[in-house]
């Protein structure tokens, strides 16, 4: 991609868990951001992207172990687009998805679970996750009968564009009530 190119995409703020927000841009239905956060004081960023259409966020965790790095983790999110703000919140569902000759990983069902007994989620949401949830795993990632190891369509041909882009992170820890 060009600096042309960088230059067309659309501008966005990004909100992430209330906790973070960043600068980021649009392709189509598909966000890129950078963000930063500390963990055993260590200071780390990230890349991340977030999918419209699906209602999943997904990143290629620096963190993760040498033997994962390139793997991926995807997040369930609710999405709320406001066009030049989007606000992005971790639904708890998570699925880690490595190489396409390893099966991908469900994560959290039980959190979701959780959550919705305790009517964090509303009965609508809880089946309206569980649907994106579906959707992503058939769309994404379920073979068929496909003799290929390969996934049907992951990481999406935007992420992979988007993934090439170089722009300056801007990206600040929000205070309570900031968000």
């Amino acid at each position: 991609m060009t600096n042309h190119d960088v230059q067309v995409l659309q501008p966005v703020t990004v909100i992430r868990d209330h906790k973070v927000r960043a600068a980021g841009r649009r392709l189509d239905d598909v966000i890129v951001y950078d963000w930063g956060f500390a963990l055993n004081g260590r200071h780390y960023e990230q890349r991340s992207y977030v999918l419209l259409d699906d209602g999943f966020q997904i990143n290629q965790p620096v963190i993760f172990p040498d033997a994962q790095q390139g793997w991926w983790y995807c997040d369930l999110v609710r999405v709320t687009d406001n066009g030049d703000e989007v606000i992005v919140e971790d639904l708890w569902i998570d699925v880690i998805v490595g190489p396409p000759d390893h099966p991908y990983r469900v994560l959290d069902l039980d959190e979701y679970a959780t959550a919705a007994a305790r009517g964090e989620l509303s009965p609508v949401e809880a089946a309206d996750g569980l649907v994106r949830t579906q959707r992503f795993l058939d769309r994404r990632l379920n073979r068929r009968h496909e003799v290929l190891r390969t996934w049907p369509d992951f990481p999406p041909e935007a992420v992979t564009v988007l993934s090439s882009i170089a722009f300056e992170p801007a990206w600040s820890i929000l205070s309570p009530g900031q968000a």
